[in-house]
């Protein structure tokens, strides 16, 4: 679906990509992770009705496969908010495309452009807020994070124990990570030019010389990586632990 602006360099609100053009290797099954079912919900649909929830963001770009022909079945894919861009081998070029897409729109070069990961449905509304208000704030780069509470062992190549971790400077990276469109655009193309694979908005970030913020946020917000997973996500979202 594909919304009627023509040209958003006056679009004030934020723009939210999701990058749901991987299948996830680890998670073991055959059909991509983001269209497994937690109740009778899809994973992706659960994702993107947290995104829809907030009132600052305008825009949601969906990024799929050429060959996936499950999204159609989306309970929200025809909400006004979401168009849908077709993705890339990698994560990056799925952004890439995302990125390419709201410049051909003349997406304003200052506007919030978030990116969240397809398979993290436990995004509370308040950390989203906090995310908001630090950019709005230092209008810089920002992700939301969690503390690390276990003691964390750097291993030897043959799995030996070579060092302790100092877990006071060391965080989860969590989605969404933000940047400015121009910032965010320019990151990324940076990476790709360079043939840097990078995993996350961040990584580009950093790489292209930005500094990034980090935002608390609630440990809660997990990836769907893993089938036990599932569970976890399961209980936090009937418990309303999310909120």
């Amino acid at each position: 679906m594909q919304l009627n602006q023509s040209d958003l360099s006056k679009f004030a609100q934020y723009v939210a990509i999701v990058p749901a053009a991987g299948f996830g290797q680890r998670f073991s099954t055959d059909k991509p992770k983001q269209y497994c079912k937690i109740g009778e919900e899809y994973i992706l649909d659960l994702t993107l009705s947290r995104l829809i929830d907030s009132e600052k963001i305008g825009m949601i770009v969906l990024v799929v496969s050429a060959d996936d022909e499950q999204f159609i079945h989306l309970k929200h894919i025809k909400n006004s908010k979401i168009i849908t861009v077709e993705g890339g081998k990698e994560r990056i070029n799925s952004v890439a495309n995302a990125l390419n897409y709201l410049s051909d729109k003349k997406l304003h070069p200052d506007c919030g452009v978030l990116v969240h990961d397809a398979a993290r449905p436990v995004l509370s509304s308040e950390d989203l807020l906090r995310l908001f208000e630090a950019f709005e704030v230092n209008r810089e780069a920002c992700l939301l994070v969690a503390e690390i509470v276990d003691t964390l062992q750097q291993l030897t190549s043959d799995n030996k124990i070579e060092q302790s971790a100092d877990r006071k400077k060391i965080v989860r990276a969590l989605t969404p990570q933000m940047a400015s469109f121009n910032q965010l655009q320019k990151a990324i193309d940076r990476s790709l030019a360079e043939n840097k694979l990078v995993t996350d908005e961040v990584t580009a970030l950093r790489n292209a010389g930005y500094s990034v913020c980090a935002v608390y946020g609630n440990s809660r917000n997990i990836k769907i990586t893993y089938p036990d997973d599932l569970l976890l996500a399961e209980f936090y979202l009937e418990n309303d632990l999310y909120k």
